[in-house]
Order: structure tokens, then sequence, then C-alpha cells
């Protein structure tokens, strides 16, 4: 019979990134959204208020288990199995906890809504399934693409926060002002597809953890889009984050049948499903 998990509260950043840095370099790619926001919490105190996580350990004291959540999100299931989900589920409910949804790994975050809905008589409603991808193979464009790729530069920092905001409001809704990218432009992280001079498209890489980076923040304003500029971009950044030694990984909405043929056509590939759950009355 399965020992069970002892779960433990955190929530300090440094102490949090502590303990789960023995499941990064196990599961890289699973643990990327809690490495990155850790690591950028941990520069920015201010950037989540109130942040939580839970690592989940097992009989010898390894973490096998991993929780994050950064009000106003709801909490995010790294790595966990069902029964790992329900015990906090159980626990967060009996502590009177309010929680607007869960997300992550697709099985786990269905336990966790399902012992939620059980223990608070709460509704949960799924608001939007994502793939994960990898990328196996080199980058490629099936097409050409005019314009070219650069870097953005700290001078651009308005254009790429207005960007990276409106992103944000298209996949979120408005009403949550964006943590500023000026970490990842400084760094070299931020890519911009240029055309005539000016910048048409923009995506950022996350700072690499486990030697693994997430692709995101891929947008293209309206008026520009049909010219294949978002490809370029996610193609050229991916090129970059690779020749330098890491493994690109992305989240993408399921519904959205252009942005996953974006992404198949220049070697990414579908491993893995998530999802958002949110709760109500």
């Amino acid at each position: 019979m399965p020992q069970p998990t002892v779960l433990s509260l955190l929530t300090r950043a440094p102490e949090a990134r502590a303990a789960f840095a023995g499941l990064v370099a196990r599961e890289p790619a699973a643990l990327s959204v809690v490495a990155s926001v850790t690591d950028g919490i941990i520069a920015d105190p201010t950037r989540y208020a109130g942040a939580r996580w839970w690592v989940g350990a097992d009989a010898s004291g390894s973490a096998v288990a991993a929780f994050m959540h950064t009000p106003p999100h709801p909490l995010h299931i790294a790595l966990a199995s069902e029964a790992q989900a329900r015990d906090l589920a159980a626990r967060l409910a009996a502590e009177d906890e309010v929680l607007p949804g869960v997300g992550g790994l697709r099985s786990p975050a269905v336990a966790f809504a399902d012992e939620w809905v059980e223990r608070t008589g709460q509704h949960a409603r799924v608001t939007m399934e994502m793939g994960r991808f990898d990328l196996p193979v080199p980058p490629r464009l099936a097409f050409a693409v005019d314009g070219r790729f650069r870097a953005a530069t700290v001078d651009e920092l308005p254009l790429v926060d207005g960007w990276h905001q409106d992103f944000v409001d298209v996949i979120e809704g408005r009403g949550r002002a964006t943590p500023s990218l000026t970490r990842q432009v400084t760094a070299g992280r931020v890519g911009l597809w240029e055309r005539g001079g000016r910048p048409v498209s923009m995506a950022y890489a996350s700072p690499a953890n486990g030697g693994v980076t997430r692709i995101s923040g891929v947008w293209t304003p309206p008026e520009l889009r049909g010219h294949g500029y978002a490809s370029g971009v996610v193609a050229a950044l991916s090129t970059a984050r690779r020749a330098a030694g890491e493994q690109c990984i992305l989240y993408t909405d399921l519904a959205n049948p252009v942005s996953n043929a974006i992404y198949e056509a220049i070697g990414y590939r579908r491993v893995g499903d998530s999802v958002q759950i949110g709760f109500s009355a």
C-alpha cells in the first residue's frame, strides 16, 4: 500500500525554491511554472501578495508533489497524484480557504475540484483546456516571413509591457496588471519580429530552470496579423534558446486552432494536457 504523502505549507519563496529543487531537476517541464514564478517572487517580493506553496514529501523526505497559489490566480498543481490533490483540497476546505479555482495537470486538478465541490458545496466549471508542447526538433518555418528577428531593448519596455498586458487581457480578461518584463528584456529573453524597422510581434522565454524554458506572451496586434509574424518570432526565439542549451516548452489554449497549428508547424508536439477549473457559489 502506498505510504501517505506529508503536505507542508511554505510561505517564503526562497524556502519553496529550496524545497522544490530536487523536483525541478527531475521534472523540469512539469515544474516550469512553479520554478519561474518562484524565482520572479524572489526577485520582486511584491509581485504576488500572499503567495503560498505546498510540498508533498514521501517517507524518505523527498519532494514528490508541488502546489502553488499566487492570488488572484487559481491554485496551480504542478505535479501530484489524484490522492495528493484530494488531500490538499480536503485540508484547505477544512481551513475555510477561499479559492477562485484550480489549474494544472488535468487528472489531479479534476480530483482536487471534485473533492472541493463535495466539501464546500461550490460549483466547478472548466474555463480552459490547455496543451503542453515540447520541441524535440530544430524549429522550422514552412514559409518565408517578411522581416527579421531581434532581441528587445530596454528602451522598448513600454511597448513590450503594453503588449504583454494585451496578451494577458485576452487570456484572462481585464482586471489584472501584469508585472514588467524588465528582467527578461535585460537578459535578452524577449524577442521581437521587426518589419521595416517596426516591431510587429513578440514572445518571451522564461528564465530556464532545470534546463527548461517556457515560451510565452506570443502577441501580434490584431491589425498586423495574418502575415506569419508570430510564427517567425516563436521559431527564432526557440532557435536562440536551443542554441543556448535550453529545452523549449509552451502551453496553448486547445480551443485556439490557429495558435496550435502555428506551433505544430514549427515543430512543437503536444505531450500533455492541463486544465483550468473555476469555482463559484
